[in-house]
């Protein structure tokens, strides 16, 4: 039977290779976040990544490296599922300006977009968002954190959970409430190495290897140069930065569950010999995933395209989740217990999906925004 890993994706994008692989499983066996950068630095594709999202005004030294610059988002998403397949590990912990980017390309001046960005253009670089926090999540409305304006700038107090990049940032965009009510809540481009931030790793079992942090903020002095969004209206500046985020990078969140997804159906099908009945189990979750995978991407094109998408980014990536972690479960299930070594690797890939329902957003919050919102005909692929 041919390989699932023949069927999609793109050839002419990222080629997944013996380099990668290797990578990708010396972060899974790093003890400590400071090991993460001199990991990635062996990575031939490292100079490519850290350029990822970076907008074209700020062309690489190395022109040959321009080839994940500035891409546009339904090349993201294939990007994304296509690192996965390898290792989600290995996009969690690339360079780059990651989230942030979006952020600072929407509300910054040309200052702060030439300041943030130009490091890119430099060195490797590692950025992080701050916006989720221990007690209130991502819910931008209960957000605690505090920038009370002083002289010259604001004092940012509070707490941050689970932060990409948190231990090893360069730079980062953390969102802080600095006036009651939904309209006080605005951006801030920040040094996560600032004495006045604690950082604390923590512990995963799902995408271990990934650089999570919880960050405590105490005093923490931010020019008032370096608040985004001041040459806009208040009623612009969230929509710009946090929620145009999301939108953008929630299929891609999906994207990277349908990844493991298809490495776990690859690894298993090489290994076994199918009976008929598994056979015409892997067929249809071949198709299910095709499916959904291209409902992903049809939506991305419509985001590009700035036409209202067919189903909510949200719900785009909650279908991703659900269907990787019904794919991996059965795997699970049709394996012997004998075989510990495959069973293993689909327990890690279980364990990675089980990580995804809880980056960008839980399954309910989603369903809960979609039935919030403006009606409209929703696909939901499974």
């Amino acid at each position: 039977m041919k390989s699932f890993y023949d069927h999609p994706s793109d050839a002419d994008f990222f080629t997944p290779d013996a380099q990668a692989q290797a990578i990708a499983d010396k972060l899974r066996q790093i003890t400590s976040p400071d090991d993460t950068r001199a990991v990635i630095s062996q990575w031939s594709q490292a100079a490519a990544f850290n350029l990822l999202g970076v907008p074209a005004e700020y062309p690489s030294h190395k022109p040959h490296l321009q080839a994940y610059q500035h891409i546009r988002l339904t090349e993201r998403y294939r990007l994304y599922e296509k690192v996965a397949f390898i290792s989600p590990i290995l996009m969690f912990s690339a360079p780059g300006p990651g989230m942030a980017a979006f952020a600072v390309s929407g509300l910054g001046t040309e200052q702060q977009q030439d300041a943030f960005f130009s490091r890119f253009q430099q060195t490797l670089s590692w950025s992080c968002f701050a916006m989720t926090e221990p007690a209130q999540g991502s819910d931008a409305g209960a957000m605690e954190t505090t920038a009370s304006p002083v002289n010259g700038g604001y004092l940012l107090r509070g707490r941050k959970m689970f932060i990409g990049n948190g231990m090893i940032a360069d730079t980062g965009v953390i969102f802080a409430r600095t006036a009651p009510g939904p309209l006080g809540i605005n951006a801030f481009i920040f040094n996560p190495q600032s004495a006045e931030i604690s950082r604390y790793a923590l512990e995963l079992n799902g995408l271990k290897g990934t650089n999570l942090a919880h960050m405590q903020f105490d005093d923490l002095f931010i020019p008032e140069a370096d608040m985004l969004g001041r040459h806009l209206k208040p009623t612009e500046r969230f929509a710009k930065s946090a929620i145009a985020t999301f939108d953008a990078l929630r299929p891609c969140v999906g994207a990277l569950a349908l990844g493991v997804a298809r490495r776990a159906l690859h690894e298993w099908q090489h290994e076994r010999r199918l009976t008929p009945s598994q056979s015409a189990w892997l067929s249809q979750m071949e198709r299910r995933w095709l499916v959904v995978y291209h409902h992903g991407l049809r939506v991305c094109q419509q985001t590009e395209d700035k036409l209202a998408p067919e189903n909510h980014p949200g719900m785009v990536k909650t279908s991703c989740v659900i269907l990787a972690e019904e794919l991996i479960c059965g795997l699970i299930h049709r394996t012997p217990a004998r075989d510990m070594r495959l069973l293993n690797t689909l327990w890690q890939a279980f364990r990675d999906v089980k990580a995804f329902e809880y980056t960008e957003g839980t399954r309910q919050i989603h369903r809960l925004n979609q039935g919030f919102s403006q009606p409209q005909e929703v696909n939901t692929c499974l």
